[in-house]
């Protein structure tokens, strides 16, 4: 059997103050539950899909490509969340 991966996706822009305080938290996060994360910056031309949807919500996370959380990042439910993907 192999090991279930996660890749948490941030959808952000340079000048969000929630997302900064949310990739502290997920760093927080990622020593219980280990992950590989990846950014992606909504302002960028090649993002306006992303920037079409999100624009008022970020911080957005996904986990796997899939919707995980938005705004803020709670630590411990951020965590169990993490943890259930990993076992299902």
């Amino acid at each position: 059997m192999s090991q279930k991966k996660l890749l948490l996706t941030i959808f952000t822009h340079a000048e969000c103050q929630l997302c900064r305080n949310a990739k502290a938290k997920l760093a927080i996060v990622q020593e219980k539950v280990p992950f590989d994360i990846q950014e992606v910056d909504i302002k960028s031309p090649e993002n306006k899909k992303w920037f079409d949807e999100y624009r008022y919500d970020v911080p957005v996370v996904h986990a796997n490509e899939k919707f995980l959380l938005w705004h803020q990042v709670d630590i411990e439910s951020t965590i169990k969340k993490l943890q259930d993907i990993l076992k299902s």
